[in-house]
Formats: structure tokens, C-alpha cells, sequence
């Protein structure tokens, strides 16, 4: 009875057992389709799905996965209902054949989306080509802003020092530099100033080379014309062909064309040779090049070098080779060297008396002609191209003011030339009437002059009124200056020269006068002046005074072109004339009269 009781039991056991291991087996079996469903559905993903949504469907796929699980774990925790689980097992396949339908379109939306996806690549490589040639307009364009930056800040410091004609040594910039000599230049006067954009393809330069030193042979592209302001020299020029050695020396004008071969050699033991002269460039404007000859046949290669020589390499390296090439264009030269230079100028037949001997081609010397004007006061020397033929090629003309410590010129204005003035000795001031500046600053006036433009553009009435506002007010430019300074003046713009009383020299000034064939210098005060020669009523209604007062200040002045300056005015009846500062008034106050007179 006991086996017989036990063998139901042993049996029910066994089943549960079986039944338990059968679960297990399912669940183990579930897991692992459960696992290698989700690897499929990750491999999916990274095939199907472009590379900027692999994320979020894999995430999709864990989310699934622990779903499954999730109904998975609940179904058998039923005790295992068949029947449910039947149902469970057809949804599960119902949704199997749904996902694996939304999955086959996600995969054709994939499709979709690589072709999306590389169409957007495509377009957004072609922006990207565009933004960068965008990019490469906007670096250019910061560029230029950077640039215009530069010039506007250059332009704001010239502003504020409403100084926009006058420059002193430390605005002259290096260009060539060694140690026997160096060339300085300004820059471009449009980039220096506004007011100067007329003479923008001008430029001042000054040499100096130290005593027994030698320029190499070389060019400019640019036209010059040199006033020799120190010392002594040969110069010699290969022009049209013909070599022409010159001896120059302090007060003689040189002109030369540009891409003539010159070469210049300093024949004095002590004194360095100083020449100031004006370029008008050629190639750029505003911009020139100094081409030496020896440089520019070693720049060539070695074959065009062979071919145009018809020599041996080993030749052609000895003479142009870089190697123990000297520093700088300017070399020290010896003694022999230089005695040889200055015999061939003397051979060469040219002397710079011209018209009196030589050619045209030569020198003039400014100081061993009768000057224009002269007293106690100062000297002018003048030459143009009635005197020397090689001016007209330019029609430039050159001249020299010496002004007596104390003394100053007479006010006056060109009415053609604009004048390009550098200082050579001495110090003193200058002092310019500039009918473009308001009483306001010039930075105030930059700014504005576009509105008004876009205002006054709507008629012409407005304009008229606009410039007549602007023609009742000047501004006088004073500045000192000394040697080494350099100023311009422009046509119509009254001006005066003071030389310092305290200076221990004169004030001299070289000056290069621009479009010089039809000028005509214009004194507003002296015995030549041209406001005396107005009619009675012109005076009157110019100056609102009777005519017999206006005559008396303007025929007390009997000295013309070089007058006492306001230091030395004494005995005029006027406490201002004793004392500098109102002295300067009193120029500043006539040269202002003089001009509304006009």
C-alpha cells in the first residue's frame, strides 16, 4: 500500500520537475531570441538607418526588447496558462508580422532618408562652397575694412591735429636703408590725407649718402626732379642711348626721366650729399620702385641668363651670384674709384651753367642766378621751363625761399600750382587758410559729408546754400616746422612762412610747384598786393569801411614778397605786435579778411 501510494506521488514530482525544466528551457530560449532579436534589430539600424539616426534606433530596439521582456516575465508569472500563452504567442506573432511590416518601412523610409540625407549633403555642401566663397568675399571685405580701419584711424589722428598739409620728419618712412646712405619718402598724400587726393600720384622723397659713397646703377619708375641740398657729387644718367656724367653740387636742380639708368657717387672726404627731390609715379599711383641693375639680371634664371650673355655659368655666378653680395645699394667706394668718377664728369663736356654751356639735359644751379625777390627780409630763387628746358616735361617748377630769422613771406596763394614744400635749415611756423575746414574739426565734417550729400542730392538749391555756409568759414592750419618737415600748399589756399627769431639760421625752403605753366602767384599783402588793386567801391562793399581807411593798411606794408615777421613789428601803435601770440592773431585775422574778400 505504501509503494502504492508513493508512486503517484514520485510521478506528480517527476511532472513538476519535467514541467519546471520545460519552462526553463522556454525562457532560456525566449531570452535568446529575445537577444538575437535585438542584435538584429541593431544590425538594422546601423544598415538601414543613415549615420545621424543609428542612436535613436538602437534606442528604439532596447526599448522594444525590454517590452518583449517585460510581457515575457508577466505572461509566466500566470502559473502558466497554455491558453493565454497561445494568445499571447499569436500577438506577439501578429506584432512580430506588424514590426517586421513597419520595419521594412522604416527600412524604405531609410532608403528615402539616404537619399534625403544625401541631397541635403549635396545641397549643403554646395552652401558649404558658398559660404565659403561668402567667406572668402567677407576675409576680403575685413580686409579691406581693416585696411580702411588703418587709413580712418591714420585720417582720425590727422583730424584731430587739423594739421592735414603739414608733415614733420617722423612721417617720412624708410624705403632703402644701409649703412653708407638710405632713401625716406612720405606716403602718398591721398593716404595721408584726404584733402590731397589731387596729387595722390606725387611722392617727396630725400637721399642722403655719406661722404666717398657710391649709389649702384639702377632706375625708378617714376619721373624726378632733385634739388641738391648738401654737398657735392657726379652724377651720371644713360638716357635715349647717350651716358652723360654730371657734377653736382648744393643749389643745382637735376630732372630725370623715368627707367633712366642713373648711378650717383658722394666725391666729398666730410659732407654728406643731400638731395630732396619730388617722383611722379607711373606704374601705380602714389606707389614707385627703385630696380637695380645688377639685381634684376640676377633674378633671371640661369638659362635665360646663359642664352643672353653667351657665357659660362662659372662667369655669370662670379658676377651675379648672391653669394658675398654687399648689403645695400649704397656702398663705400674708394678713393681711386672716386677720383675716377669725377674725371670722367669733368670729361664729359657738360656743365651746369646751361643755357650758358652743356644741353638742356644738364643741371641748373638755382643759387648762382639773380633771385626773383630780394630784400633784408629774404631771397627767392626760381627756376621753370623757360630757364631749363627738362622742367617742362613736367611742368614743374622749382624754387628756393631763404627767409632772415624773424622775417616772414607775404601772404599769398597760387592760383594754378599746388606746391610741395620741404625744409631744408632753420625752423619757424607755417600757417595755411584752408577754405575746406569748417571752424568745426575735419573728423566732424568727414562725417557729415555723406548725409549732406544724400540730403542735398534732392536739389541744387540746398547745395548752393550748403556751400555758401561752408565758404563763411576757414580755418587757419598752423604748425611748426623744421628741417626735415614738409607741408603743402594747395592752389587758392593763402599762406605764410615765419622764420624763427631765435633759430640760430634762416628758414630755407625748397619748394616743387606743380602745373607752373599757368600759374600766377597771387600777394595779398605787401607792396604789390592785389587787394589794392580793387576799385573804390569793391573795397568798400568788401570790407564795409570807408576807402580812404582801407588804403591806409594796405599801402603802410611798402617791403613785397619777404615782410618783417611778428616778432619784429615794433612801433605800429598796436600793443599785439609786441607780443608773439597776438602777432600770430593779427596774420591769421588779415589772411582771413584777405581771403573772404574773395
Amino acid at each position: 500500500m505504501a509503494i502504492r501510494a508513493t508512486i503517484p506521488l514520485l510521478f506528480l514530482l517527476a511532472s513538476g520537475l519535467l514541467f519546471a525544466a520545460a519552462v526553463g528551457t522556454s525562457r532560456e530560449e525566449e531570452s535568446r531570441r529575445g537577444e538575437h532579436s535585438l542584435r538584429e534589430c541593431q544590425q538594422r539600424c546601423e544598415r538601414d538607418r543613415p549615420s545621424y539616426q543609428h542612436a535613436q534606433c538602437v534606442q528604439d530596439c532596447r526599448e522594444q526588447q525590454q517590452q518583449w521582456e517585460h510581457e515575457q516575465s508577466h505572461g509566466h508569472g500566470r502559473h502558466g496558462d497554455p491558453e493565454r500563452e497561445r494568445e499571447q504567442e499569436q500577438g506577439r506573432g501578429r506584432r512580430g508580422d506588424r514590426e517586421h511590416e513597419q520595419e521594412q518601412g522604416r527600412g524604405r523610409r531609410g532608403d528615402r532618408e539616404r537619399e534625403q540625407e544625401q541631397g541635403r549633403g549635396d545641397r549643403e555642401q554646395e552652401h558649404e562652397q558658398g559660404r565659403g566663397r561668402r567667406g572668402d568675399r567677407e576675409q576680403e571685405q575685413e580686409l579691406g575694412r581693416g585696411r580702411r580701419g588703418d587709413r580712418e584711424r591714420e585720417g582720425q589722428q590727422e583730424q584731430d591735429s587739423r594739421r592735414p598739409y603739414v608733415f614733420g620728419p617722423r612721417s617720412f618712412r624708410s624705403i632703402v636703408r644701409s649703412d653708407q646712405g638710405f632713401i625716406e619718402a612720405l606716403r602718398p598724400f591721398n593716404e595721408e590725407s584726404r584733402l590731397l587726393r589731387g596729387i595722390k600720384n606725387y611722392r617727396v622723397a630725400i637721399m642722403e649718402v655719406n661722404p666717398r659713397s657710391f649709389v649702384e646703377p639702377g632706375y625708378t619708375d617714376a619721373d624726378g626732379i632733385g634739388y641738391v641740398a648738401q654737398g657735392e657729387g657726379v652724377l651720371t644718367v644713360i638716357e635715349n642711348g647717350e651716358k652723360r656724367a654730371y657734377t653736382v653740387r648744393q643749389g643745382d636742380v637735376v630732372a630725370a626721366q623715368a627707367g633712366s639708368i642713373m648711378h650717383l657717387a658722394n666725391t666729398d672726404g666730410r659732407r654728406k650729399l643731400i638731395i630732396v627731390k619730388i617722383l611722379n609715379t607711373i606704374s601705380v599711383p602714389g606707389q614707385f620702385q627703385y630696380f637695380l641693375g645688377e639685381s634684376l639680371v640676377s633674378s633671371l634664371s640661369k638659362r635665360v641668363q646663359r642664352a643672353a650673355f653667351k657665357t659660362s655659368e662659372e662667369r655669370l655666378e662670379k658676377l651675379f651670384g648672391r653669394q658675398g653680395k654687399k648689403q645695400g645699394f649704397i656702398v663705400r667706394a674708394s678713393p681711386d674709384q672716386v677720383r675716377e668718377l669725377r674725371r670722367q664728369a669733368s670729361e664729359g663736356g657738360q656743365s651746369h651753367h646751361w643755357p650758358f654751356g652743356g644741353d638742356s639735359r644738364s643741371t641748373f644751379n638755382l643759387l648762382e642766378q639773380r633771385p626773383t625777390i630780394a630784400n633784408r627780409h629774404g631771397r627767392l630763387y626760381e627756376v621753370d621751363a623757360r630757364s631749363f628746358r627738362a622742367l617742362a616735361d613736367q611742368d614743374v617748377r622749382v624754387s628756393i625761399a631763404n627767409i632772415t630769422a624773424g622775417s616772414m613771406t607775404a601772404p599769398f596763394y597760387n592760383t594754378q600750382s599746388v606746391k610741395i614744400s620741404v625744409v631744408l635749415e632753420g625752423e619757424g611756423e607755417v600757417e595755411i587758410v584752408c577754405p575746406h575746414l569748417s571752424q568745426d574739426s575735419e573728423r566732424h565734417q568727414q562725417g557729415q559729408s555723406e548725409r549732406e550729400h544724400q540730403q542735398r542730392g534732392h536739389g541744387s538749391e540746398s547745395e548752393s546754400e550748403s556751400e555758401q555756409q561752408q565758404q563763411e568759414k576757414y580755418q587757419t592750419i598752423r604748425a611748426r616746422v623744421s628741417r626735415g618737415s614738409a607741408f603743402v600748399v594747395p592752389p587758392g589756399h593763402p599762406a605764410v612762412a615765419i622764420s624763427s627769431s631765435r633759430a640760430s639760421s634762416n628758414l630755407q625752403i625748397v619748394c616743387f610747384e606743380i602745373n607752373a605753366q599757368k600759374n600766377e602767384r597771387v600777394w595779398l599783402a605787401g607792396k604789390n598786393n592785389v587787394l589794392g588793386k580793387l576799385d573804390r567801391p569793391a573795397k568798400e562793399l568788401a570790407f564795409g569801411a570807408p576807402a580812404r581807411e582801407i588804403d591806409a593798411v594796405l599801402e603802410a606794408q611798402q617791403d613785397e614778397g619777404f615782410l618783417a615777421g611778428p616778432e619784429q613789428q615794433q612801433g605800429q601803435g598796436e600793443e599785439e605786435w609786441r607780443h608773439r601770440g597776438r602777432g600770430e592773431e593779427a596774420v591769421e585775422s588779415f589772411l582771413r579778411m584777405a581771403t573772404g574778400a574773395f
